[in-house]
This record gives C-alpha cells, sequence and structure tokens, in this order.
C-alpha cells in the first residue's frame, strides 16, 4: 500500500498535519498514515490519529533517525512534518523539519502550526523561476493535478532588472511571452493553467500571492541545499507561509529518474 507519512507529536501542529496528509494522500493517491517516534514522559497522540481517520504507527528510538528511516521506505511516496519556522524566520525553527528535509528525497510537506488544510486540494501555487531542473521536477505535480482537476496556479517573480521591456506597453507581446513561458516549463495545455508574474522579491511574492489566490498548497522545487546562499526562497517561504509548503526535490526531475507518483 501506498502511504504519505505524516509524523505527528501531541502539540498544536498535529491536527493541521494529519489534514494535510489527508489531502496530499488524495492528491497522490495514497493512504495517509501517522507515524508517532514515542519519547519518554510525551502523551501518545494515537486518539488524534483516529479521531482524524487516519491509519497509527508508533516506534522508539531517536525521532530524526526514526522519521528518516521510515520515509525512505518504498511505500512512502511523501512526507508531511510539521514546523514552526527556519532560522532567522519570526518563530523558531523546527530541528527536526530542517534534519528531515535535507535527508529525504521524496515529496516533504512542511505545515506550519495554525494552518487549516482543506480535505482536498483545490489550488496548488507552483512558483518557477524558470530553470530547466525546478520545471522538471514540478512535472509530476503537474499531472497529478490535471487528473484530479486541481487549479494549477504558477507564480514567475521578476526582479526589477528581468521584466520584460515591452510588459506594460504591448499586450500582444506579453501574452506571447507568457505563451512561450508555460511552453517550455509546465507540462499542461496551457489552457488547464493560470500564470502570474510579479515583480520583487520572491518569497514575499509567493506569501502575497497565495494569500490572494486562497491557494491551498505552495509547491517548490529545491537542491535540498541550506548551504551558504542556498535555499534563500525555501527558508523565507517556510518561515512566513500560514499554508502548507510542499517541498520537491529537484532531483526527482531528471531524465531516467523514476516519477515518484505513479497514476492510479
Amino acid at each position: 500500500m501506498r502511504n504519505v507519512l505524516a509524523a505527528i507529536d501531541s502539540d498544536a501542529c498535529a491536527q493541521p498535519v494529519l489534514g494535510t496528509s489527508i489531502a496530499l494522500g488524495k492528491l497522490f493517491g495514497a493512504e495517509p498514515v501517522a507515524l508517532h517516534v514515542r519519547e519518554r514522559g510525551v502523551p501518545s497522540p494515537e486518539e488524534l490519529a483516529r479521531e482524524a481517520g487516519v491509519g497509527y504507527r508508533e516506534v522508539t528510538g531517536e525521532p530524526i533517525e526514526q522519521i528518516v528511516v521510515a520515509a525512505r521506505t518504498p511505500a512512502t511516496v511523501a512526507v508531511v512534518l510539521g514546523t514552526r519556522g527556519m532560522p532567522q524566520g519570526p518563530q523558531p525553527a523546527g530541528h527536526t523539519a530542517l534534519e528531515v528535509i535535507t535527508q529525504v528525497s521524496k515529496p516533504l510537506a512542511v505545515v506550519p502550526p495554525h494552518a487549516r488544510p482543506p480535505e482536498q486540494f483545490a489550488r496548488l501555487l507552483l512558483p518557477l523561476n524558470g530553470s530547466p531542473e525546478a520545471s522538471g521536477a514540478l512535472d509530476e505535480i503537474v499531472r497529478l493535478a490535471r487528473e484530479r482537476h486541481v487549479a494549477i496556479l504558477v507564480l514567475h517573480v521578476h526582479s526589477p532588472t528581468t521584466v520584460p521591456a515591452f510588459a506594460d506597453h504591448e499586450p500582444h507581446a506579453t501574452e506571447a511571452w507568457d505563451r512561450e513561458f508555460l511552453r517550455r516549463h509546465v507540462v499542461a495545455p496551457q489552457e488547464e493553467v493560470t500564470l502570474l508574474r510579479h515583480t520583487g522579491v520572491p518569497a514575499i511574492a509567493v506569501a502575497a500571492v497565495a494569500e490572494e489566490t486562497n491557494a491551498d498548497l505552495v509547491i517548490l522545487a529545491w537542491s535540498q541545499n541550506f548551504g551558504e546562499g542556498r535555499a534563500r526562497v525555501v527558508s523565507e517561504t517556510l518561515a512566513g507561509s500560514r499554508i502548507p509548503v510542499l517541498l520537491l526535490p529537484t532531483l526527482l526531475g531528471r531524465q531516467g529518474h523514476e516519477p515518484w507518483a505513479a497514476a492510479q
């Protein structure tokens, strides 16, 4: 059985994590399963999982190690974790989430503690910077969204120096640019995709557009590298997002890599 692994504790993030795993399971065609790594003195969240209608597993050991081991099993197609933010963000970082997202090369959703995920995702926000690696990593999620009739919102953020010179004056040229961008970077008919273009700071634009469009899920391709000067959009989006953020490692889009979510 294919599953979406929801790593939970008895804290404020347990219910949003469970809710996200249910919605993600519907998108991926997989069953949500809660995993709790038992620690001394910490109450079991089994009742929360039961109330949500989600299967429950409990193991002992070091939390990060046990979550990574469970996430790497062939049956697990995605992982859902709760977090309170990222370094230098408005809230303290979730150490477990930071460690797991760099070690598990599968789709992984990070859920803020006050998120209210729907039972089923209706609008996905896909920020794209125009790189082939990012575009390729998103191919499978686009395919799944189309099969499930989920709205696909693609966001491209220009810096002040990369805005097309004709953007404010030539509607036909702007439309041609939009069509070409979608043709190059999104594996879906253009009439099934909404392209949104903004100018400014990517992470700020992602948060603003997510709120404006009532998006249910932000999806970011990334290299799994938090080294100096790397993954700034990912870290800032995770710190400020009010909705779950699904991270897709760019290796998932590499030629020859098996699709991570086979059709059901």
